[in-house]
């Protein structure tokens, strides 16, 4: 047995944010933003209305209604965040409550930056394929931009907010296969502390809060390194040949980063689907996000052969292969 995707489900925010907006608060332009990142607009939370748990809700419920369940069958759920408006209880509670599973739905969270979405999914897999869960819900949910400094342009310009969730049932087919890697020594290029420092204080004595701190160089050289070698690596270890992939989901960090990945694996970027244009990196929310537009412009079916990639923080990186 193994999980299969019987239902997506994603949110974003109404405000969107474009690079022309961000030159009128910093020094930049569309131009640079866009022959950097490939970036050009981006969908903002407002602090009242899409808080994360908001909008993990919102996209939870629309996936439950496309996979046609009742929420008191499912049986697991697990969210990937590293930005929830609450420490505890945990996203997945949240979302147990507002779509009325029932108390006999397991749940928790897990924190794995950008990759969370991919480790997430590979837990709930692991629980469908030992036969201790047949309906779960996996979800990521995140709201950079309450932790993006707005006057620095190597950061801001890169995030967007946003929520994903897929539904998975166990049935008969090809196990989920992954390799999770991570590299602790090289964690301090990507880091973000969420609370006031006291060894770390401002011009006038105040204890400083510090977010998002990125060595940009140094997160896209390990990127266009690291990313085509673990799937090169998945290829090997599970005997599958990449030109029968039908698509390579990639976490949508950089534009630049996803063409490197299709050059170095030789393959078509057309495999390589992207909505990084329109909706900036949405950490752990990007590619079930990604997944959800896919499905409604009619480009997922059944059989076909995917890979999922991503990286970030920690660093961590990981990458699956599924058969949708």
């Amino acid at each position: 047995m193994t999980g299969k995707i019987i239902g997506l489900g994603s949110y974003l925010p109404e405000k969107i944010v474009t690079n022309d907006d961000l030159s009128k608060i910093m020094d930049t332009s569309d131009e640079w933003i866009t022959e950097r990142t490939g970036i050009k607009s981006r969908h903002i939370a407002d602090p009242v209305k899409d808080r994360p748990s908001i909008m993990v809700v919102k996209a939870a419920k629309q996936a439950v209604e496309a996979a046609g369940i009742a929420p008191q069958d499912i049986d697991l759920i697990v969210t990937a965040s590293t930005t929830p408006d609450l420490i505890f209880p945990t996203m997945s509670t949240t979302i147990q409550e507002a779509i009325g599973a029932s108390e006999n739905c397991g749940c928790f969270d897990v924190n794995s930056a950008c990759p969370g979405f991919v480790a997430a999914y590979n837990t709930v897999e692991s629980f469908i394929e030992t036969g201790n869960v047949k309906l779960a819900l996996v979800a990521g949910v995140e709201c950079n931009s309450n932790f993006v400094d707005w006057t620095d342009r190597g950061t801001c310009i890169l995030f967007g907010d946003g929520a994903g969730c897929a539904v998975l049932k166990a049935e008969e087919g090809k196990r989920n296969e992954f390799i999770m890697r991570s590299s602790g020594k090289r964690g301090t290029c990507l880091h973000c502390e969420s609370a006031r420092q006291p060894y770390r204080k401002d011009e006038e004595g105040f204890d400083k809060l510090t977010g998002f701190n990125m060595n940009g160089r140094e997160v896209f050289k390990f990127a266009i390194t690291e990313v085509p070698k673990i799937i090169t690596d998945l290829s090997v270890k599970y005997g599958f040949d990449l030109g029968e992939i039908d698509y390579f989901i990639l976490h949508q960090a950089n534009q630049r980063i996803i063409e490197a990945t299709a050059k170095k694996l030789k393959q078509p970027l057309e495999k390589f689907p992207m909505n990084i244009m329109n909706t900036g990196n949405c950490s752990s929310a990007s590619i079930p996000i990604l997944l959800k537009e896919m499905n409604d412009k009619g480009m997922l079916r059944r059989g076909q052969k995917i890979v999922m990639a991503s990286f970030g923080a920690g660093l961590v990186w990981n990458a699956n292969y599924i058969e949708y």
